[in-house]
């Protein structure tokens, strides 16, 4: 048998280092990008999910009327923080609600300056099974609900022309602009409202866009002027351009609300921990964290002996026992005990065993003035005054020198 098959092969690690290196870091920066996307999920959604809203690019979305502007050169932004952050630096601001908005919801963004335009809904619609984002037309929105919509603030009645049409919309404030015609409008819908002063009719008189003595709240009767449904006409098109640049404030942006939709933003403590200022809280705790990984993957120094859990021998039992006393707090009342052992030891040493009492005392007195170690009596009078730790330790100090003194021990 040859020597090579007599030595046995060495055996091989499952990975190597350096793959387990990348699997270990593959694992960490996927458990933390889980937490970054879970925090972030209701934020990131695309939100084309066929609703009428500005994130929508079914027939009822207004998708399309944000890009119409951005291609003229209108700034625009889409807002999913309700009316708590509303600026009032926005050149309008654009309200998509549903049929079943709460008013309470709806008004909440009129309270701060800046116009308003509240477009109302028209169209019932039901998922297209073919087509994801896609919707097809189940009928019209009762008109009663969207009087509840806009009521508590304005009285208005809905109507509808019968058959699909054009319209010629007369802007009653822009003289420039007297007549501006649309394509056809499926049902145009129209509406009248108390106490609202009108901005754009039909060729009928009936009310199309109406605002408020201030200024401050739009409403449009049909949302087919700016859905993704009325822009494939380009005369509809640019009626509907024309009727937010006419109501626009200024050179600020046109928002386009999105949170009256489902589509708000969800504030959450874990959202809150990588956001300022926790987020360099939570990057120190990364890096606490990477740290006592990195201390757990090496061994620093040696390794440290195991012990029994209940040691053994005279040394456990005394520290045990001086735990005991310490625990108690009876350190002062052992004084006494170690004069006595002192003397105890002195007299044995020196060979006076026979005497006791008093009698030892005066003569370990006598030998100590001899001597120069002092008197015992003088020390046995203080054991009275110990009180604490401290003082007990000075006596046994004091006894420990005059008992080396008096047995030569020093010498």
């Amino acid at each position: 048998m040859t020597a090579a098959a007599v030595a046995a092969p060495r055996e091989a690690g499952v990975f190597r280092p350096v793959v387990v290196l990348f699997l270990v870091l593959a694992g960490v920066f996927s458990f933390s990008a889980y937490f970054v996307l879970s925090a972030y999920a209701p934020d990131l959604k695309g939100g084309d999910d066929g609703g009428a809203h500005a994130l929508s690019r079914s027939a009822i979305g207004f998708a399309g009327i944000v890009r119409l502007l951005q291609s003229e050169a209108v700034p625009v932004a889409i807002s999913r923080d309700g009316p708590a952050k509303r600026d009032p630096n926005w050149g309008l601001l654009v309200l998509t609600p549903e049929d079943s908005t709460k008013p309470s919801d709806l008004f909440d963004f009129t309270t701060a300056p800046g116009p308003t335009l509240v477009v109302l809904p028209k169209w019932d619609t039901e998922p297209d099974a073919l087509n994801s984002g896609w919707v097809r037309k189940a009928g019209l929105i009762n008109p009663a609900a969207l009087q509840a919509l806009l009521a508590g603030r304005v009285t208005t009645t809905i109507a509808r022309r019968a058959g699909v049409a054009a319209a010629q919309l007369t802007m009653a404030e822009d003289p420039s602009r007297s007549t501006v015609p649309t394509g056809p409008i499926d049902r145009l819908q129209t509406l009248s409202a108390e106490g609202m002063t009108t901005v754009a009719a039909d060729q009928t008189g009936a009310a199309v866009l109406v605002r408020t003595s201030d200024s401050r709240l739009y409403i449009l009767s049909d949302p087919d002027l700016l859905n993704t449904q009325g822009l494939r006409d380009l005369a509809t098109a640019s009626a509907g351009q024309g009727l937010l640049l006419a109501i626009r404030k200024g050179d600020g942006p046109v928002v386009f609300d999105v949170s009256l939709d489902g589509l708000k933003h969800s504030p959450s403590l874990l959202k809150i921990a990588f956001e300022p200022p926790f987020l360099g809280a939570t990057l120190c705790l990364i890096g606490a964290a990477f740290l006592m990984a990195l201390h757990a993957a090496s061994r620093f120094g040696a390794p440290e002996r195991t012990t029994r859990a209940l040691a053994l021998g005279k040394s456990a039992l005394a520290e045990n026992s001086a735990g005991l006393i310490r625990m108690a707090k009876r350190e002062p009342h052992m004084a006494g005990g170690y004069l006595e052992l002192n003397r105890n030891a002195v007299a044995k040493a020196l060979g006076a065993t026979r005497l006791s009492g008093a009698e030892l005392d005066a003569y370990l007195d006598r030998l100590g003035e001899r001597t120069g170690a002092g008197r015992l009596s003088a020390l046995a009078e203080q054991v009275s005054a110990v009180r604490d730790r401290d003082g007990l330790t000075r006596l046994a100090q004091r006894l420990y020198q005059w008992r080396l003194e008096m047995t030569r021990e020093r010498r």
